[in-house]
């Protein structure tokens, strides 16, 4: 197991004061062990499973409760700093961990980096190992759902007095501060004093008419906040951001913008809804996805879109111009209100202007396959085209594909065999003009497993042309892969 030696030996320095050489040592090997989350690199699962196992036994040996909680103290390891928690909540010691967590509460330990609030502080927006902890203290083991309790109010009060403030701690738990008065005059003095907008969302669910200023003075640290609080007041103030959120760097400050947005229904709204999309940035067609309001039918255990009326036309455009097509608003909006000829032109009118490789979409039946632009649901509408447009954006789609081997996905996808030889012509100049060797077996393989005769031995050759100029070239990795194909097929290119 060299990948062992090798985690540890590149694992952090940690200073223990007043630990033996020997636990140091199994600390620091349970903290290599517990880092390695690849399992690709593991050769024995259960050999890895039962050597961490292992050490973990080792440790509680050589250590009683008095030397954990001594431990949790210094500076160890995040890994077994998690284990002593662990190891107390399994003894039900729940009195010890929150002696724990206070004795600890200024601790920023980062275990997940978050964008959630990027555009307040990137070091803020990371989820924090005391976060994390408190929320297990508060939480209904039952239901997972932050619960109202003495012990919570304990805790809180206790942060809020801890100096200096853990603003990371702060804004990881928002969420589950209870919306009480005392508690909303002592954040919005610490939004106010402090400057710390991302409690501005606690503030906003009071909904109370004198905060709409105030929230409105943090510009665009504010969009979170009118989430929870959509006034009408705050219309005229969204405006002034239409055209302010243009490059890739402000791309998550404009998505929350949009979903800020979205929030709304009202004529009012409609208008701003209506300037986003006549607006020359190009991002406007992310507003689409966040217009759905879904909310959850408890008796059937589904989650159901709800569309405010008033922005369909706006989403049935979408399609047209962004190349977004919305399944709800179609099926209960387009459908309604198009004859089948313009409903026909319009879906493929919209086929043919969009690119397949313009974004990637997970589809909902096939979590574990991406492909550009292509997902169930456009496939059920791209069926719903007579033969000749149904054809042509079977022929465009091949032509356009970026990386040939997602010809797998879509002829899988696809599901539609004829389709596919008809289509014989526009794979064959895809294949042309295809540069890459190993693209050309990956297709090679999929013609071959989907049983195109004609259009593998087509490739075949496209493999044959550019042989030569793989095998003299410094690319290992391909020369390998061709020899590899040759021999798996018998070919001799």
């Amino acid at each position: 197991m060299k990948i062992f030696i090798l985690t540890f030996l590149l694992s952090p320095f940690f200073a223990f004061t007043q630990i033996n050489k020997e636990l140091e040592f199994e600390i620091k090997k349970y903290d290599s062990l517990s880092l390695i989350d690849d399992h690709a690199i593991i050769d024995n699962f259960d050999e890895f499973a039962l050597l961490k196992d292992k050490v973990e036994k080792s440790i509680f040996s050589k250590t009683n409760k008095s030397d954990l909680i001594s431990l949790y103290g210094q500076e160890i390891p995040l890994t077994f700093r998690k284990l002593i928690i662990q190891k107390l909540f399994a003894d039900n010691d729940t009195a010890t961990v929150v002696q724990l967590f206070k004795a600890t509460i200024g601790r920023k330990d980062i275990i997940a980096q978050s964008h959630t609030i990027r555009n307040f502080d990137p070091e803020i927006g990371s989820i924090i190992y005391n976060g994390e902890l408190f929320e297990r203290l508060t939480m209904d083991p039952k239901t997972y759902e932050s619960r109202e309790s003495a012990l919570k109010d304990e805790l809180l009060n206790f942060i809020f007095a801890s100096e200096p403030l853990n603003e990371n701690l702060l804004s990881n738990i928002e969420y589950a501060i209870p919306l009480k008065k005392e508690y909303y005059d002592l954040i919005k003095k610490l939004v106010k004093e402090k400057n710390f907008p991302y409690l501005l969302k606690y503030v906003a669910k009071f909904k109370k008419q004198e905060d709409i200023e105030f929230i409105k003075s943090f510009g665009d640290q504010s969009f979170y906040a009118i989430q929870e609080f959509p006034d009408e007041k705050f219309i005229l103030f969204l405006e002034q951001f239409i055209e302010k959120f243009p490059g890739d760097d402000d791309f998550f400050v404009y998505q929350n913008y949009l979903r800020t947005v979205a929030e709304f229904c009202s004529p009012k709204a409609k208008l701003l809804v209506e300037k986003i999309f006549n607006s020359s940035n190009p991002r406007r067609s992310l507003l689409i996805p966040p217009l759905s309001r879904s909310t959850y039918d408890s008796k059937n255990e589904v989650f159901v879109d709800h569309y405010c009326e008033l922005y369909y036309p706006y989403i049935k455009e979408a399609w047209i111009n962004d190349g977004v097509l919305d399944n709800y608003v179609f099926e209960n909006y387009t459908k309604k209100i198009l004859n089948k000829d313009d409903l026909a032109k319009y879906l493929y009118d919209g086929f043919k202007k969009i690119k397949i490789n313009e974004f990637s979409t997970r589809d909902i039946d096939n979590e574990e396959v991406e492909l550009p632009n292509l997902s169930q649901t456009n496939i059920k509408f791209l069926k719903t085209l007579n033969s000749t447009m149904y054809q042509e954006i079977v022929n465009k789609y091949i032509l356009e594909l970026d990386f040939l081997q997602h010809l797998d996905f879509f002829i899988t996808f696809l599901d539609d065999r004829q389709a596919i030889l008809n289509a014989e012509d526009a794979i064959k100049l895809r294949i042309d003009r295809e540069e890459n060797s190993n693209y050309l077996i990956y297709v090679a393989k999929t013609l071959k497993q989907f049983d195109y005769k004609e259009l593998f031995d087509y490739t075949v050759k496209a493999l044959k042309k550019i042989k030569s100029k793989v095998m003299q070239g410094d690319h290992d990795y391909s020369k390998e892969q061709i020899k590899i194909f040759e021999k798996q097929f018998d070919l001799s290119l």
